[in-house]
């Protein structure tokens, strides 16, 4: 049974591990034994987006799903369906801004560790720069931030962020396999 995912590419649907350069609506079948982080289709569910930002998010059927960890899939094969144009450079560094903002607010609660106050620093340092890889950071950071406040406030802000960018770009909408 087929499901719609996320995949998240460099420029150009180009998968950044591989740099393989993914047709557009056909299907990619994977050879060999499947196994996660070693062969076979990936994609994310929303809530596995944070850790994986990149350049262009897609919409990705997955078909043959043979494991799941952490909202990560691995499966036999996939097809981008869809691009998800409202995922650019724009709204990247609005998501960034947003996490270096939640930082700055976090420090200025507990002034007292100056360990926060350097890393909030930091993170907005990153939102702006002309770096594509400084929204990653940001979200990254942002995350360790609220780990280093409260224990388990990593997981809590990298759901944060999910949510983020499920209310931002729309992502949960419902589609049915096939259609896109």
């Amino acid at each position: 049974m087929s499901e719609l995912t996320f995949k998240f590419t460099h420029e150009g649907a180009r998968s950044p591990f591989t740099g393989y350069a993914w047709p557009r609506g056909e299907w990619v079948e994977a050879e060999g034994d499947i196994a996660l982080c070693t062969n076979g289709i990936h994609a994310c569910r929303v809530e596995a987006l944070p850790r994986w930002i990149d350049d262009e998010l897609w919409r990705i059927e997955v078909d043959g799903v043979h494991e799941e960890l952490d909202g990560v899939l691995v499966a036999r094969r996939g097809r981008l369906v869809e691009r998800i144009d409202d995922w650019d450079a724009a709204t990247a560094r609005e998501l960034a801004r947003w996490c270096a903002q939640r930082a700055r607010d976090l420090a200025a609660k507990r002034a007292e560790d100056p360990r926060l106050r350097a890393l909030a620093e930091d993170i907005a340092f990153n939102a702006e720069g002309s770096d594509r890889s400084g929204t990653g950071l940001a979200m990254y950071g942002t995350a360790h931030a609220f780990e280093l406040a409260a224990a388990g406030g990593y997981q809590d802000e990298r759901r944060r962020q999910a949510d983020w960018l499920r209310e931002r770009l729309g992502l949960g909408r419902v589609q049915s396999p096939g259609a896109g």
